[in-house]
This record gives structure tokens, C-alpha cells and sequence, in this order.
């Protein structure tokens, strides 16, 4: 290849990058995982929706968190709190909801088929 076939071949990628009229562009992604919790965020600007042609950002996520609460005392059972946010910020605001549970830990105490003849022998 010589010196003006990639002069050529650069100018015709460049004008293909300039030129590509996508609709939605992803500007970040994120996710984080922790322990009890998990978060995932997008960033997108959206050119299509718009009347007067200025690019909008859209911003939208999701949170998720379990917690496992104690018993108030001996005899009362612990508890699974579940927590669920879906949001979405844009240019009609900030839109956001919220599903939240709470329900009894239930814990299986049977043993598997495995730990049974490990235990027998």
C-alpha cells in the first residue's frame, strides 16, 4: 500500500465516524457490586426525541439491596429487607420507583443427598 491508498482509506473512515447519524449514544455505563447491594447506570444522549434538535441526556438506573434483620428477641424469626429503584433523569425531570419488601428469612435445615452419605460414610 502506498502513501495516498491509506490517505484515501483514513479519510474515508473519518468520514464515516463524522458522518454516523445513530439516534442514541451511550455515553457511560456503570456497575457496582457490594456486598448487600448493586447498582447499574446508563448515560445516553438521544438526538431523535427532540423537536428543536438539541441532543437530550437520559440518564437511567437501577439499585438493588438485601438486608437480613435480626429478631427483636430469641423467639421472634428474622427478617429479608428487599429494596428495588428504577430511575430515569431527563429532560421531563427526575423520575424514579420504589418497590420494598419485607418477609420472613426462611432458612432450609435439610441436609442434600451428598452431605447425607459424607456424614454416613
Amino acid at each position: 500500500m502506498n502513501g495516498w491508498q491509506i490517505i484515501c482509506f483514513l479519510l474515508v473512515v473519518f468520514a464515516y465516524i463524522e458522518h454516523n447519524n445513530a439516534a442514541t449514544k451511550v455515553l457511560y455505563e456503570f456497575r457496582i457490586r457490594e456486598v448487600h447491594s448493586e447498582r447499574n447506570e446508563t448515560g445516553t444522549l438521544n438526538t431523535s426525541s427532540n423537536k428543536t434538535g438539541e441532543p437530550e441526556l437520559i440518564v437511567t438506573g437501577k439499585r438493588t439491596s438485601q438486608l437480613i434483620l435480626p429478631g427483636k428477641d430469641l423467639n421472634s424469626s428474622s427478617t429479608v429487607y428487599n429494596e428495588l429503584v428504577v430511575y430515569t433523569a431527563d429532560d421531563n425531570g427526575y423520575h424514579v420507583k420504589y418497590n420494598i419488601s419485607i418477609r420472613p428469612l426462611d432458612l432450609d435445615i435439610r441436609l442434600g443427598g451428598k452431605t447425607l452419605k459424607v456424614i454416613v460414610g
